[in-house]
């Protein structure tokens, strides 16, 4: 459901998100959820704000029980080192308002003050957590792609999602049991662990964005500048791909010690070779 639109950047409410929504203000809690809904939004705009400074077009934010996740225009896997910024600058902003509202509380704050401070104090640390999609699995997965290649490093981070997903839904099911509560718990792991299942299809999807652009763009204007690039086989394909634009293609002309041409070699077979391989893959490995 979409409810509008911020900075150019369109918002959508996940249902499962605004039927808890409803539940908490049919309790009487309507407040809480603005509280809520209000740190959701400042820490979604913290990561907007943060990809627009570094070039990265968000298309859209999907709010969900545990935060957000934003669709970006560009593959973050040419650069995962943009990834870690991004993804820092969710919780780095929720903690730097929980303090605030701490400072402003021991200068008279009262009334919502300390709830919100709370929220934006346990949304930060969450997020924290090394777990796709939460903002730490996106940094443990830019940090492992420099190693083991994208798609290895979500693999990765996907899975300690789920494991972590799933240690949180049993201590929703003990509390549940036990203390007759828990069921935040039990709801969002179970999310999480749904969230997670779904980032190998995320991943592939932003990667075929990328591309269909391309072609897109190939086909919208019947014609792309060509970026012609010699190289020889020890070359990283990271360097190669940095100076990469949306609005042309590269070509790599693969040369020997003796300058002759031995492959062309598209842009599409490097982003494929960084993609399973990892920013460390030579040009002569593709």
């Amino acid at each position: 459901m979409k409810i509008g639109r911020i900075a150019g950047v369109s918002f959508r409410i996940n249902p499962l998100l605004l039927l808890l929504l409803v539940v908490y203000t049919a309790l009487g809690l309507g407040y809480e959820i603005l509280c809520i809904l209000a740190a959701v939004i400042i820490h979604e705009l913290a990561h907007t704000l943060a990809a627009g400074i570094l070039g990265v077009k968000i298309s859209e934010v999907e709010l969900l029980p545990f935060g957000g996740q934003a669709k970006t225009e560009d593959f973050l896997g040419l650069v995962p080192e943009r990834e870690v910024y991004i993804a820092l600058a969710g919780p780095l902003t929720s903690l730097a308002l929980a303090g605030g509202v701490l400072v402003a509380g021991k200068h008279g704050g009262e009334g919502y003050l300390p709830f919100f401070m709370q929220i934006n104090l346990v949304l930060a640390l969450f997020n924290l957590l090394p777990a796709l999609p939460l903002d730490g699995g996106r940094v443990l997965r830019a940090l492992l792609a420099r190693r083991f290649g994208y798609r290895k490093a979500t693999r990765g981070a996907a899975f300690l999602g789920q494991i972590i997903a799933v240690a949180l839904m049993g201590y929703g099911a003990y509390e549940a049991y036990f203390l007759r509560e828990g069921v935040n718990a039990l709801v969002i792991g179970a999310f999480l662990f749904w969230s997670a299942r779904k980032e190998a299809g995320f991943l592939a999807y932003a990667f075929m964005r990328y591309l269909v652009h391309k072609k897109g763009e190939l086909s919208r204007k019947g014609s792309l500048p060509v970026y012609q690039v010699i190289s020889t086989s020890r070359t990283l394909v990271k360097d190669l791909l940095n100076s990469t634009s949306p609005s042309s293609y590269m070509v790599i002309l693969l040369v020997d010690d003796q300058d002759r041409i031995q492959e062309v070699i598209t842009e599409t077979q490097l982003i494929e070779a960084l993609f399973e391989k990892g920013p460390l893959t030579t040009l002569g490995e593709v």
